[in-house]
This record gives structure tokens, sequence and C-alpha cells, in this order.
């Protein structure tokens, strides 16, 4: 290896003149060459750098970006056996990037260094980085200051905390709006703190409803009661945590998913509430599908292999649809399978899986193990990519049902959205069974709905609608005690479902663009659209045709 004073020679970085010199302090005064030339202004940092990384053999991270986050050293290096004041007494840096231990130092050649690594961290290969003096001194200027922040809320502070979330009238208010959300059967709390209050609103039927307004001196107290309850660190404030609760609320058995995230004014929780009772009401032949829709669902259900997809937006309903599937066609005599993330009806003779991405345990890692457990019936959380897709379709071809979510804004949408992952062609057209789009619409409370007609727009539309299907019972919310004066009390679906027949594998195979197959579908083939099929739930009370209209007319839209 070429000596540092030669290398910068070499690449005319300095003149030997400036290397003489600098040697000549070294052998009288002591210290590091490259530290003495840059004291003499013979050469930049950045030349330095730069030489030393072809040298070494090191990265020299010139960028900003290039470098690891504050809190990604800061964890590193306080989990670490080596003392931080070690590292901070050295000037280095450290951190993991996808499992394998980096470094920076001022001085990697420093003798210390190198022995304490090898001493605590025995066969394990390092990389080690170069990095301006300036980006040092701020890496560890932020690791003080995470230490600082963390002693502050440590120690007595979570004690403190602990013992305001174990108050009683702590306790009454956190289990008096969980009971208040189970009894109104809201589907999520979000508890949202701002300068001077802390404001609770419920997810009731799609739709957020304040129900609580307090003190913003209150809200550590309820932060840390749901935080204890959920078992996530009760003290940590400054990254986003999950954490779940299995509880029973006011006679029902609840699984509720915790998530905060740090906000300007402390930390946003958001409760996802599951009702893990699952009552006739969450039966597939009570999500609202029209009986002839319902007949078509069974019947992808029968047949001996295939794929099954449910596509829609978030929130529209798909896991309920996927577990009422499961509980229609869970036998007894069929082993069933699920991969999710995360799980979230628990259903007792179902082998259900978490994937754990973040430790690269996938949907695609948990396919291919379960192939070996013998199932009948796989049911996948959500086709993400091309890896998923490809051993869902082996998984129909060779002699599997499976049920799986993808994310469009129609039924015909999946053909190409799986097509554009990568699938070819004559394979979505060879393992799909049929696709079912939907959303999820409020239904009219019955204590209080008033006979109304369509409004225009919908008269418009109407012809969407196959005029034997349709009623004359339209109505219009009103509001009463019964539905919080809302109008509507509970939600159903509204349902788009387009089975593949030969004539559409054709088309599939052959490359028909998005909206030829629309067209085929939806008017070749008669299929309803979900405006269509809102309406008709509409025309028939069950709904107002306002409510169809707010949630199928984005799917109009884009066709």
């Amino acid at each position: 290896m070429k000596r540092l004073g030669e290398l910068l020679v070499d690449r005319n970085a300095i003149q030997q003149a400036d290397v003489d010199r600098a040697l000549y302090i070294q052998r009288t005064a002591g210290g590091k060459l490259g530290a003495l030339l840059l004291r003499t202004g013979a050469i930049s940092e950045d030349v330095l750098l730069e030489t030393l990384s072809h040298q070494l053999g090191a990265t020299y991270l010139r960028d900003d970006d290039e470098l690891p986050e504050n809190l990604d050293v800061y964890r590193c290096m306080a989990d670490s056996e080596i003392k931080l004041e070690w590292f901070l007494d050295h000037a280095t840096v450290v951190w993991q990037n996808n499992g394998h231990l980096c470094c920076i130092a001022k001085d990697i050649h420093d003798s210390a260094l190198v022995e304490t690594f090898n001493y605590f961290y025995p066969g394990e290969s390092i990389t080690y980085h170069l990095a301006a003096n300036h980006q040092i001194d701020r890496l560890l200027d932020a690791v003080r200051k995470e230490r600082a922040m963390e002693e502050l809320f440590s120690g007595d502070d979570a004690k403190a905390l602990r013992e305001m979330a174990e108050e009683a009238p702590v306790i009454e208010l956190v289990n008096n709006l969980l009971s208040q959300a189970v009894d109104l059967n809201a589907s999520d709390i979000h508890i949202e703190p701002a300068e001077e209050h802390f404001t609770v609103r419920m997810r009731v039927d799609g739709v957020l409803h304040a129900r609580l307004s307090q003190p913003i001196d209150r809200f550590p107290a309820v932060a840390s009661r749901i935080k204890l309850i959920s078992e996530i660190d009760i003290a940590e404030r400054r990254l986003p945590q999950d954490g779940r609760i299995s509880e029973r609320i006011s006679g029902k058995d609840m699984e509720i998913r915790v998530s905060t995230v740090p906000c300007a004014f402390g930390e946003s929780i958001v409760l996802r509430l599951l009702a893990q009772d699952r009552g006739e009401e969450y039966a597939l032949a009570s999500l609202g599908m029209e009986p002839d829709h319902l007949a078509m669902f069974q019947g992808w259900m029968s047949a001996s292999n295939g794929i099954i997809l449910v596509t829609g937006p978030t929130g529209c309903g798909k896991s309920t649809t996927l577990a009422g599937a499961l509980e229609y066609i869970d036998d007894g005599i069929r082993k069933i399978i699920t991969v999710e993330d995360p799980v979230e009806y628990q259903m007792p003779s179902i082998t259900q899986i978490q994937v754990h991405a973040e430790i690269g345990y996938t949907f695609a890692k948990a396919l291919r193990h379960i192939l070996r457990h013998d199932p009948d019936v796989i049911m996948i959380g959500e086709i993400r990519d091309l890896e998923t897709a490809e051993i869902a379709m082996r998984s129909a071809l060779t002699g599997h049902i499976v049920l799986s979510t993808v994310h469009t804004n129609d039924a015909v949408s999946s053909f190409t959205r799986l097509i554009d992952m990568g699938v070819e062609p004559f394979q979505v057209a060879a393992t799909l069974q049929g696709v079912q789009a939907q959303r999820l619409v409020r239904r009219l409370c019955q204590h209080c709905a008033e006979p109304d007609g369509p409004p225009a727009l919908a008269t418009e539309l109407l012809d969407a609608a196959p005029a034997e299907l349709l009623g004359d019972q339209w109505a219009r919310a009103v509001g009463c005690e019964a539905c919080q004066d809302t109008g509507y009390r509970g939600r159903m679906g509204i349902y788009e479902l387009i089975p593949v027949t030969a004539e559409l594998q054709d088309l599939i195979v052959t490359g028909t663009s998005l909206n030829d197959l629309r067209r085929f579908a939806y008017q070749e083939q008669g299929h309803r659209t979900l405006l269509a099929d809102g309406l008709i739930k509409a025309s028939h009370g069950k709904t107002t045709a306002d409510e169809v209209l707010r949630q199928a007319m984005s799917h109009v839209e884009d066709t």
C-alpha cells in the first residue's frame, strides 16, 4: 500500500515540498501526516478524504444524505456493550445497516479503536467509512442530545407516567372511551392533541364524530394509560409505536390495534377496533350482496381451484368479506391457511399466519412455506408484488382455491393491475375465477328514514341499473336518538362482480385495453357496476342515493 504522501503527489494534489515540510514537523512535534497537511493549508479536507478513500478502500460519505439517521446512530451506540462515553471521547460513530456494523471515525487507524472493536465485536465484519470532521461532530452532537432526551424521558419520568396511568380517574376515562366506542360499533378511535386541548373522535359507519374534548394537561395520563394496556414503551414519545389490546369490552371480545405517531403537540393515537365475536351480521349472506351476486360469489368458492380477488380502496370492507368467505368455505374437511398483515379476525379452526416484513418474513416467503403444509384453501391478505402474484397463480394451477385482495377502483382494473406487476396475461386468464369490487355505504336508520324520490342526478344515471331490479322505496336520512342524529345506522356493501368467462379470457390474453375490457364486461355481458348495485339498494330503502353517489362516483369517473 502506498503511503499517503506518495498518493497525494501521484494524484497531483500536492507538491513533494509540502509533504517534506509536513514530515519534518511530524518528526519534531509528532502528529498524523494528513492532519499536519490540513493544518498547514497544503490540502483541503475533501482532497484528503478522497485520497484516504482510495488508499484504504473505505467509502467517503461526502453528501449529508449518505450519512446515517441520528436516531439509528444513537440506538446502535446506546445498545452497544461499549460505553457511550467511549464513542464520544474517540470521536467514533457506529450504526447498523442491513444487519452489518458500520463505522465512521476521525481516525480509523486509532489503535485504541481497533483493539476495542476487536474485543467487543469478535469475528464481526465492520465496514469503515470516511466523513468530514464537521459531519462527524454533528452526528456526535445529535447523540449527546438524544442521550439527554432519553434521560429526561426515563427513570423518574417513566415512573411518574406509569403512576398517572394507574390512577382511578384515568382508568375510568379510558375504559369509558373504549366501552362507548364498542357500543357505537365504532371502527376507530382517534385521540388528537392540540395546543390547549385534546380531542377524541370515533369513526362510526365510516364517518368521524367528535366525542370528547379535554384540557391538554390531561393528555399525558390518557396516552400513558393506552400505552400501558397495549404493552408499548410508555416513555417513548419520539418514535411511532404499535401495540395491541385484547380485552372483553361491553360484553364483546375485542382485538384493538394501537398506533402512536409523534406530532406537533404530543402523539396522535389511533385505536382500530376489531370485534372477535363475529355474529350473524358478519356472515357472508349478511354483508349486503344481492341474491344473484351472493350466488355467483359462492359459486366461485365451490370450484376446485382458482383465484378469487376482492378489490377496492383501504377501508372498504375487503377483510370482512374475506373473513365471511372463509367462514362459508370452512366445512371442516379442508385445510385453510391465511397469510395476513396483520391478522384481523381470529378464526379458531383456520391456521392464520402473520407476516413480518421488517425481518424479511414477507407474503411471498410465507407462501413458499405454507405450500408444504398441504392446504386446500389459501387466503393472502394482499397481492402486492410479482413474486406474491406468481406464487398465487401457481397455487391456483396446482389445485388450490386462493382468495386475496388488490387495490383497484373497479373489478376489471384488477386484470391490468396484475399484468402491470409483471404477470403474464395468459396466467391471469387461466387462474382467475372472478373479481369482486366493493365499497361501503351507510345503512338508513329504519327508525327515522322518510320516503323520498331519487335525486335528479341519480335519475340520469338509473339506466345503469336493470329496471327489473329497481324498487320504488327511495328514502332520505333524517336523524334520531337511535342513530345519534346521523340518519344512518350500520353499513353495507355495494358490489361489482365480474366472472372470468371464456370470452373474457380471450380478451385478456390478446392484450385488450382496459376500456374495451370494461365495455365488454358491463355492456356486452351486462354485469352491474358499483353504482348500479348501489342504486338498486337505494331504490329499496336500504340506503340513500346520495350515499351511493358519494361512494361510487369516483368509479363512474374512472370508467
